[in-house]
């Protein structure tokens, strides 16, 4: 995951939440499933799909991701 996913996806996931409550959910039917479910899903989604599309971050960030994990 890169910095620039971990946004997208936050952005997404809370804006899904009120364009399901508040524009699909009333509609019911299949949309009336709990917001959660499809924030979630579109959060995960944009997450891979933004992280794919950036560069990684840089060695000296993943040595001390690397460093942290071993420590855990």
């Amino acid at each position: 995951t890169t910095r620039e996913g971990a946004i997208a996806g936050m952005l997404s996931g809370g804006i899904m939440v009120f364009i399901w409550k508040l524009i699909l959910k009333p509609m019911g039917g299949v949309f009336g499933v709990y917001e959660l479910l499809p924030a979630f899903i579109t959060s995960c989604l944009f997450i891979y799909i933004v992280s794919r599309m950036t560069a990684e971050p840089s060695a000296e960030i993943q040595d001390e991701f690397e460093l942290a994990k071993k420590q855990a």
